[in-house]
């Protein structure tokens, strides 16, 4: 869950690349979540957008290299509910001025739903962000082994051979074949065979 109040700054990192973060965003934006008015500048990886019309929020995001991986910086203001509720304040203490009474001021209340109903608006959407990335990581995820799987299938190796030189490898510069052996059982973990996971591992290592 997302529990913060009126959130003005987030960041969140995925192992997605820009364009696969951009493209995925910007349409799950269009199609799924409560964004409206949803723009976007490919040449920089922003996405804009608004919610709850004009007293509502904006959000400004930026997608990040970071090393093959992404960070994702979601920028919130509220300039169209401080509007409304600033108007309303002098409107209010005008009339009360006037009146001589601070009897219309009990009406700021009126606007606490209005600003519960922006602020639910944005942690719902950070919410949903939140559940779709790891799907959308799991679903690259498979469709990079299926590409990998039909060069490997393309381009034959002796896992043994592969195997070999990466203990070789391991073993002359750590002194021991631990992290081998973490980097072979992560990969088996997100569903490759025990020799495709060599195999990535060999590739990774620059071992062919």
């Amino acid at each position: 869950m997302f529990p913060r109040i009126f959130p003005s700054r987030e960041r969140k990192y995925t192992k997605l690349s820009q364009k696969q973060v951009y493209e995925s965003l910007l349409y799950i934006m269009r199609t799924s979540l409560s964004a409206k008015e949803v723009e976007s500048q490919q040449d920089s990886m922003t996405i804009t957008a608004k919610f709850n019309g004009m007293a509502g929020a904006n959000v400004e995001i930026h997608i990040l290299p970071e090393n093959g991986a992404s960070i994702i910086e979601f920028i919130f203001s509220y300039t169209g509910l401080l509007s409304i509720v600033f108007t309303a304040l002098i409107s209010i203490i005008s009339l009360s001025v006037i009146l001589q009474t601070i009897i219309p001021i009990a009406a700021l209340v009126l606007f606490l739903p209005l600003a519960y109903r922006v602020n639910s608006t944005i942690v719902d959407f950070m919410n949903s962000v939140n559940e779709y990335l790891p799907h959308l990581e799991q679903e690259y995820a498979r469709i990079a082994l299926m590409e990998d799987r039909k060069r490997w299938q393309a381009e034959p190796r002796n896992h043994e051979a592969l195997y070999r030189r990466l203990l070789e490898k391991d073993i002359k510069v750590w002194g021991n074949i631990y992290i081998l052996e973490y980097k072979i059982a992560e990969y088996e973990k997100q569903g490759l065979t025990h020799e495709e996971a060599i195999r990535r591992v060999a590739e990774e290592e620059g071992i062919f």
